[in-house]
Protein backbone atom coordinates (compact mmCIF):
# COMPACT_ATOMS: atom_id res chain seq x y z
CA UNK A 1 0.00 0.00 0.00
CA UNK A 2 3.02 2.32 0.25
CA UNK A 3 4.32 1.81 -3.31
CA UNK A 4 2.34 3.23 -6.26
CA UNK A 5 0.92 0.61 -8.61
CA UNK A 6 1.42 0.99 -12.38
CA UNK A 7 -2.11 2.44 -12.61
CA UNK A 8 -1.35 5.02 -9.94
CA UNK A 9 1.84 5.96 -11.75
CA UNK A 10 -0.15 6.49 -14.95
CA UNK A 11 -2.70 8.66 -13.13
CA UNK A 12 0.02 10.74 -11.48
CA UNK A 13 1.92 11.00 -14.77
CA UNK A 14 -1.22 12.22 -16.51
CA UNK A 15 -1.52 15.01 -13.96
CA UNK A 16 2.06 16.26 -14.30
CA UNK A 17 2.75 15.54 -17.97
CA UNK A 18 -0.71 16.59 -19.15
CA UNK A 19 -0.72 19.74 -17.05
CA UNK A 20 2.74 20.84 -18.15
CA UNK A 21 2.01 19.98 -21.80
CA UNK A 22 -1.13 22.14 -21.93
CA UNK A 23 0.63 24.95 -20.09
CA UNK A 24 3.57 24.83 -22.50
CA UNK A 25 1.21 24.78 -25.48
CA UNK A 26 -0.65 27.79 -24.10
CA UNK A 27 2.58 29.72 -23.56
CA UNK A 28 3.81 28.87 -27.07
CA UNK A 29 0.54 29.89 -28.74
CA UNK A 30 0.50 33.10 -26.72
CA UNK A 31 4.07 33.86 -27.81
CA UNK A 32 3.18 33.31 -31.46
CA UNK A 33 0.16 35.58 -31.44
CA UNK A 34 1.68 38.20 -29.07
CA UNK A 35 -1.45 37.98 -26.95
CA UNK A 36 -2.70 35.62 -24.26
CA UNK A 37 -4.15 32.58 -25.96
CA UNK A 38 -7.47 31.18 -24.64
CA UNK A 39 -5.72 27.87 -23.91
CA UNK A 40 -3.28 29.59 -21.57
CA UNK A 41 -6.11 31.44 -19.86
CA UNK A 42 -7.89 28.15 -19.19
CA UNK A 43 -4.69 26.65 -17.76
CA UNK A 44 -4.33 29.61 -15.41
CA UNK A 45 -7.97 29.38 -14.38
CA UNK A 46 -7.85 25.63 -13.72
CA UNK A 47 -4.82 25.76 -11.45
CA UNK A 48 -6.18 28.87 -9.68
CA UNK A 49 -9.23 27.07 -8.29
CA UNK A 50 -7.47 23.77 -7.56
CA UNK A 51 -7.44 24.81 -3.88
CA UNK A 52 -11.17 23.97 -3.76
CA UNK A 53 -10.37 20.30 -4.42
CA UNK A 54 -9.63 19.60 -0.75
CA UNK A 55 -12.96 20.87 0.64
CA UNK A 56 -14.69 19.23 -2.35
CA UNK A 57 -13.08 15.89 -1.40
CA UNK A 58 -14.23 16.35 2.19
CA UNK A 59 -17.80 17.09 1.13
CA UNK A 60 -18.09 14.06 -1.18
CA UNK A 61 -16.07 11.72 1.08
CA UNK A 62 -13.39 11.18 -1.58
CA UNK A 63 -10.53 9.07 -0.26
CA UNK A 64 -7.35 8.47 -2.27
CA UNK A 65 -5.07 5.46 -2.34
CA UNK A 66 -2.46 5.73 0.46
CA UNK A 67 0.43 5.28 -1.99
CA UNK A 68 -0.32 8.59 -3.74
CA UNK A 69 2.11 11.34 -2.56
CA UNK A 70 0.38 14.08 -0.54
CA UNK A 71 0.80 17.75 0.16
CA UNK A 72 2.41 18.60 3.54
CA UNK A 73 0.06 18.89 6.51
CA UNK A 74 0.39 22.69 6.56
CA UNK A 75 -1.12 22.99 3.07
CA UNK A 76 -4.02 25.52 3.23
CA UNK A 77 -7.51 23.99 3.51
CA UNK A 78 -6.03 20.49 3.44
CA UNK A 79 -9.38 18.86 4.17
CA UNK A 80 -8.92 15.78 1.97
CA UNK A 81 -8.99 12.70 4.20
CA UNK A 82 -5.36 11.58 4.46
CA UNK A 83 -4.04 14.72 2.76
CA UNK A 84 -4.46 16.37 -0.64
CA UNK A 85 -2.60 14.53 -3.44
CA UNK A 86 0.39 16.60 -4.52
CA UNK A 87 -0.51 16.10 -8.19
CA UNK A 88 -3.79 18.00 -7.86
CA UNK A 89 -2.64 21.53 -8.91
CA UNK A 90 -1.02 20.50 -12.23
CA UNK A 91 -3.61 17.75 -12.61
CA UNK A 92 -6.42 20.29 -12.62
CA UNK A 93 -5.02 21.73 -15.84
CA UNK A 94 -5.04 18.35 -17.59
CA UNK A 95 -8.36 17.32 -16.06
CA UNK A 96 -10.34 20.42 -17.06
CA UNK A 97 -8.58 21.62 -20.21
CA UNK A 98 -8.51 18.28 -22.09
CA UNK A 99 -12.31 17.88 -22.18
CA UNK A 100 -12.64 21.54 -23.17
CA UNK A 101 -10.40 20.89 -26.18
CA UNK A 102 -12.36 17.73 -27.02
CA UNK A 103 -15.66 19.57 -26.57
CA UNK A 104 -14.46 22.36 -28.85
CA UNK A 105 -13.43 19.82 -31.50
CA UNK A 106 -16.83 18.12 -31.35
CA UNK A 107 -18.66 21.44 -31.31
CA UNK A 108 -16.84 22.75 -34.36
CA UNK A 109 -17.55 19.51 -36.23
CA UNK A 110 -21.27 19.74 -35.43
CA UNK A 111 -21.37 23.41 -36.42
CA UNK A 112 -19.65 22.70 -39.72
CA UNK A 113 -21.78 19.66 -40.54
CA UNK A 114 -25.23 20.81 -39.42
CA UNK A 115 -24.75 24.60 -39.38
CA UNK A 116 -25.98 24.83 -35.81
CA UNK A 117 -25.62 28.03 -33.81
CA UNK A 118 -22.16 28.31 -32.29
CA UNK A 119 -22.93 29.38 -28.69
CA UNK A 120 -25.54 26.71 -28.01
CA UNK A 121 -23.57 24.01 -29.80
CA UNK A 122 -20.41 24.75 -27.85
CA UNK A 123 -22.29 24.67 -24.55
CA UNK A 124 -24.09 21.38 -25.31
CA UNK A 125 -20.95 19.72 -26.70
CA UNK A 126 -18.95 20.88 -23.69
CA UNK A 127 -21.53 19.58 -21.23
CA UNK A 128 -21.82 16.17 -22.91
CA UNK A 129 -18.07 15.67 -23.32
CA UNK A 130 -17.44 16.99 -19.81
CA UNK A 131 -20.00 14.64 -18.25
CA UNK A 132 -18.63 11.61 -20.12
CA UNK A 133 -15.03 12.56 -19.31
CA UNK A 134 -15.77 13.03 -15.60
CA UNK A 135 -17.64 9.72 -15.52
CA UNK A 136 -14.81 7.81 -17.19
CA UNK A 137 -12.13 9.45 -15.05
CA UNK A 138 -13.88 9.51 -11.67
CA UNK A 139 -16.22 6.53 -11.86
CA UNK A 140 -14.06 4.10 -13.86
CA UNK A 141 -10.42 5.09 -13.34
CA UNK A 142 -11.12 6.31 -9.83
CA UNK A 143 -13.89 4.35 -8.13
CA UNK A 144 -13.76 1.11 -10.15
CA UNK A 145 -9.97 0.74 -10.42
CA UNK A 146 -9.16 2.01 -6.93
CA UNK A 147 -7.28 5.26 -7.49
CA UNK A 148 -9.80 6.81 -5.12
CA UNK A 149 -13.18 5.94 -3.63
CA UNK A 150 -16.26 7.82 -2.50
CA UNK A 151 -16.95 6.69 1.05
CA UNK A 152 -20.48 8.09 1.17
CA UNK A 153 -23.04 9.21 -1.41
CA UNK A 154 -26.58 10.55 -1.47
CA UNK A 155 -29.00 7.62 -1.48
CA UNK A 156 -30.54 7.02 -4.90
CA UNK A 157 -28.16 9.27 -6.82
CA UNK A 158 -25.20 6.95 -7.29
CA UNK A 159 -24.12 3.93 -9.27
CA UNK A 160 -23.02 0.77 -7.43
CA UNK A 161 -24.42 2.27 -4.24
CA UNK A 162 -23.38 0.54 -1.05
CA UNK A 163 -20.12 -0.83 -2.44
CA UNK A 164 -16.68 0.72 -2.27
CA UNK A 165 -16.97 1.34 -6.03
CA UNK A 166 -20.01 3.58 -5.65
CA UNK A 167 -20.04 6.73 -7.74
CA UNK A 168 -22.23 9.83 -7.26
CA UNK A 169 -23.62 10.81 -10.66
CA UNK A 170 -24.08 14.38 -9.49
CA UNK A 171 -20.28 14.65 -9.44
CA UNK A 172 -20.13 14.06 -13.21
CA UNK A 173 -22.86 16.66 -13.73
CA UNK A 174 -21.00 19.24 -11.64
CA UNK A 175 -17.74 18.64 -13.49
CA UNK A 176 -19.58 18.67 -16.82
CA UNK A 177 -20.94 22.15 -16.11
CA UNK A 178 -17.45 23.46 -15.35
CA UNK A 179 -16.07 21.91 -18.54
CA UNK A 180 -19.03 23.24 -20.54
CA UNK A 181 -18.09 26.81 -19.67
CA UNK A 182 -14.42 26.12 -20.41
CA UNK A 183 -15.42 24.79 -23.84
CA UNK A 184 -17.47 27.91 -24.50
CA UNK A 185 -14.62 30.24 -23.51
CA UNK A 186 -12.14 28.33 -25.65
CA UNK A 187 -14.37 28.32 -28.72
CA UNK A 188 -16.30 31.60 -28.47
CA UNK A 189 -13.66 33.89 -29.94
CA UNK A 190 -13.88 36.78 -32.38
CA UNK A 191 -11.99 37.28 -35.64
CA UNK A 192 -8.93 38.43 -33.69
CA UNK A 193 -8.95 35.30 -31.55
CA UNK A 194 -10.12 37.15 -28.43
CA UNK A 195 -12.38 35.53 -25.86
CA UNK A 196 -15.30 37.44 -24.41
CA UNK A 197 -13.11 38.12 -21.38
CA UNK A 198 -10.29 39.49 -23.54
CA UNK A 199 -12.69 41.77 -25.40
CA UNK A 200 -14.06 43.13 -22.13
CA UNK A 201 -10.54 43.65 -20.77
CA UNK A 202 -9.49 45.61 -23.86
CA UNK A 203 -12.55 47.83 -23.54
CA UNK A 204 -11.52 48.60 -19.96
CA UNK A 205 -7.88 49.32 -20.80
CA UNK A 206 -6.15 50.22 -24.05
CA UNK A 207 -2.79 49.28 -22.55
CA UNK A 208 -1.86 45.77 -23.72
CA UNK A 209 -0.16 44.80 -20.46
CA UNK A 210 -3.05 45.96 -18.29
CA UNK A 211 -5.63 44.34 -20.54
CA UNK A 212 -3.70 41.06 -20.24
CA UNK A 213 -3.68 41.42 -16.45
CA UNK A 214 -7.43 42.08 -16.51
CA UNK A 215 -7.97 39.01 -18.70
CA UNK A 216 -6.08 36.81 -16.24
CA UNK A 217 -7.97 38.28 -13.29
CA UNK A 218 -11.26 37.81 -15.11
CA UNK A 219 -10.68 34.16 -16.00
CA UNK A 220 -9.50 33.41 -12.45
CA UNK A 221 -12.58 35.02 -10.91
CA UNK A 222 -14.92 33.31 -13.39
CA UNK A 223 -13.36 29.86 -12.95
CA UNK A 224 -13.29 30.11 -9.16
CA UNK A 225 -16.84 31.44 -8.92
CA UNK A 226 -18.16 28.73 -11.22
CA UNK A 227 -16.34 25.93 -9.41
CA UNK A 228 -17.54 27.33 -6.12
CA UNK A 229 -21.10 27.30 -7.47
CA UNK A 230 -20.97 23.64 -8.54
CA UNK A 231 -19.29 22.75 -5.24
CA UNK A 232 -21.92 24.52 -3.11
CA UNK A 233 -24.64 21.83 -3.45
CA UNK A 234 -22.15 19.16 -2.34
CA UNK A 235 -21.26 21.24 0.70
CA UNK A 236 -24.91 21.89 1.59
CA UNK A 237 -25.90 18.23 1.38
CA UNK A 238 -22.85 17.24 3.42
CA UNK A 239 -23.65 19.76 6.16
CA UNK A 240 -27.29 18.68 6.19
CA UNK A 241 -26.29 15.05 6.73
CA UNK A 242 -27.77 13.80 3.46
CA UNK A 243 -24.62 12.02 2.26
CA UNK A 244 -25.20 8.77 4.12
CA UNK A 245 -25.08 5.74 1.78
CA UNK A 246 -21.92 3.68 1.62
CA UNK A 247 -20.03 0.60 2.80
CA UNK A 248 -19.00 0.13 6.41
CA UNK A 249 -15.79 -1.77 5.62
CA UNK A 250 -12.54 0.13 5.21
CA UNK A 251 -12.06 1.40 1.67
CA UNK A 252 -8.30 0.88 1.87
CA UNK A 253 -6.96 -1.81 4.25
CA UNK A 254 -5.49 -0.34 7.41
CA UNK A 255 -6.78 3.18 6.67
CA UNK A 256 -9.87 4.38 8.56
CA UNK A 257 -12.66 5.81 6.44
CA UNK A 258 -13.50 9.50 6.64
CA UNK A 259 -15.92 9.95 9.56
CA UNK A 260 -19.31 11.60 9.19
Amino acid sequence: MTEPTPLLRVAIGFAYVGGLAFLAAGVYLSYRRRRLHPLLLLCISAISFSWIEAPYDWAVYAQFAPAIPRMPSWWPLNMTWGGLPSAVPPGYIAYFVLPAVLGLTLGRWLIGKFHWRRPQTLLVAGLVVGFVWAFLFNAILGARFGVFYYGRVIHGLALWEGTKHQYPLYDALAMGVQMMVFTYILGRTDAAGRTVIDAAAERMSANRVWSAVLSVAGIVVLGTALYGAVFAPHLVTKMQGRVTAGPTAQLFPGVPNQPK
